[in-house]
């Protein structure tokens, strides 16, 4: 798990669905451009630095399904903003 990004931008964080427990999540899927840009996705500790270098932060299938135009089969989710308080 990478902990820092020192030299990437991060484009997005993609938080997973909270825990049952309420507890919040240990790490997150991190949507970053490295300075050659090459895009890549590393799970890395959520921060409040993260949070505010992102671009957009959202939750894994909490945003408007993307269905497909032939066969109406849900291909992905619009990425639903979390605000940063």
């Amino acid at each position: 798990m990478t902990d820092s990004l020192m030299d990437e931008e991060v484009l997005a964080l993609l938080f997973p669905e909270p825990a049952s427990s309420g507890n919040p999540s240990n790490s997150v899927t991190a949507f970053v451009r490295d300075p050659q840009g090459g895009l890549m996705l590393t799970s890395v500790v959520p921060s409040r630095t993260l949070l505010e270098t992102a671009r957009v932060a959202g939750r894994w299938n909490s945003g408007t399904p993307i269905l497909d135009p032939q066969t109406r089969e849900i291909i992905g989710y619009e990425l639903s903003p979390l605000a940063v308080a």
